[in-house]
């Protein structure tokens, strides 16, 4: 089949990761693949990555996206009902000709909209002017749930999110399909640690791996009142933090500051099993909200597969983790029940290796591209069948 993924950012964001998983596996399986991205290639380059190629959104539409056998794309599985992807699938068909439209949900998006807009889907649809231009790193709230009703099929990260989609609506689970030779355990590097702290370096140390965004805000306030306290209390504990941050989101309330919180930024996605065999546990706080239960963070698998033991909210995977016994998940992510996790941690290494060996065993089978692969030709096929394809007319 030839099949074009189109991201609704940039090649280096957390969906990317997920989709290159999935073009690397189907290349390797005698599919031709093209990725589409923001700024992914320069105008009119199809670089080759892993088996498949790369190009930007502009350059897609543009010039098309040509394949070996001469033939158009079989698949547009897009990243997300978001505008960008939206407006994406329309042009491409309208230029390019028919195609089989899947669209890939991993988040509530209505969620997400009412916290970025302070406004529900339903309100917004009912001042929104259709002659001005929506943003396009959101849905449409007009358009999205009808161009996903116009796909010949869905995707979802996890089953958690069944509950949004239409009824009959065609769909799998399509969870990501991770490296486990490069999210794989290995020893710790004291040195590392000793540059990250380099005053004294901590009895334990937990990291949290994501970029501030106004959904996950008040998640990520209760992790840092989760460390003030353990600070507070006396416990020789640190805090390392990788991704964007935006302190203006916290009403000030940040983790303490001081020689415990060390932020490393945006990193190479290369660096990041290092940082991972270098840390005691990690963190994913999140109470099973409208948005926290329709959602599977991309950082997690990433933790299980390393064998890194593991906090979590019992939203989304949380079930899934709790009844593997692979994590310690709580019903509610409050700063104590953060706290005293972190502490139970701390102070039972044996059993936290036992549980981060369940977890690693855990993702091998959750993960397993060995099994995910052959479910999603399997669905690419069935989207096909009887010639369906997307109109962006109708």
């Amino acid at each position: 089949m030839n099949v074009v993924f189109v991201n609704f950012g940039q090649s280096d964001n957390n969906s990317a990761y997920h989709i290159q998983g999935f073009a690397r596996g189907l290349a390797a399986r005698g599919h031709d693949v093209v990725v589409a991205a923001v700024k992914a290639a320069p105008d009119g380059e199809y670089p080759a990555r892993d088996g498949h190629r790369l190009v930007s959104h502009r350059t897609a539409l543009r010039l098309g996206v040509p394949f070996a056998d001469g033939n158009g794309a079989d698949i547009l599985h897009v990243w997300t009902p978001r505008e960008i992807t939206r407006l994406f699938a329309h042009i491409y068909a309208e230029v390019w000709g028919p195609v089989a439209l899947v669209v890939h949900q991993e988040d509530n998006e209505e969620a997400i909209f009412e916290r970025y807009t302070g406004r529900t889907v339903e309100e917004a649809a009912r001042e929104f002017d259709d002659d001005r231009d929506w943003s396009r790193g959101l849905i449409h709230p007009r358009r999205h749930r009808e161009f996903v009703a116009a796909a010949q099929g869905v995707t979802a990260v996890h089953r958690c999110l069944e509950p949004l989609m239409a009824p009959g609506q065609r769909w799998i689970e399509l969870p990501p399909a991770i490296d486990f030779e490069f999210f794989s355990p290995g020893p710790a590097d004291p040195e590392l640690r000793e540059e990250w702290f380099p005053i004294t370096i901590p009895r334990a140390l937990a990291t949290y791996n994501g970029n501030d965004h106004p959904a996950a805000m008040w998640d990520v306030r209760r992790l840092y009142e989760a460390f003030d306290l353990l600070l507070e209390d006396g416990l020789d504990i640190g805090l390392l933090r990788t991704g964007h941050t935006l302190r203006n989101a916290y009403d000030g309330v940040y983790c303490l500051s001081g020689d415990r919180y060390r932020e490393l930024g945006f990193v190479d996605r290369d660096f990041l099993p290092k940082i991972l065999r270098n840390i005691d546990f990690a963190i994913q706080p999140g109470d099973d909200d409208p948005f926290n239960a329709c959602r599977l963070p991309a950082k997690v698998p990433e933790y299980l597969a390393m064998g890194v033991p593991l906090i979590a909210g019992r939203a989304n995977i949380g079930r899934e983790l709790e009844a593997a016994d692979a994590a310690i998940v709580l019903d509610r992510t409050t700063p104590a029940n953060l706290a005293d996790a972190a502490e139970w941690l701390t102070e039972h290494p044996a059993e936290a290796a036992e549980m981060a060996g369940r977890a690693r065993r855990f993702a091998r089978r959750r993960f397993g591209a060995e099994t995910i692969l052959p479910t999603l030709e399997a669905f690419y096929r069935e989207c096909l069948e009887g010639g369906a394809r997307f109109d962006p007319a109708r």
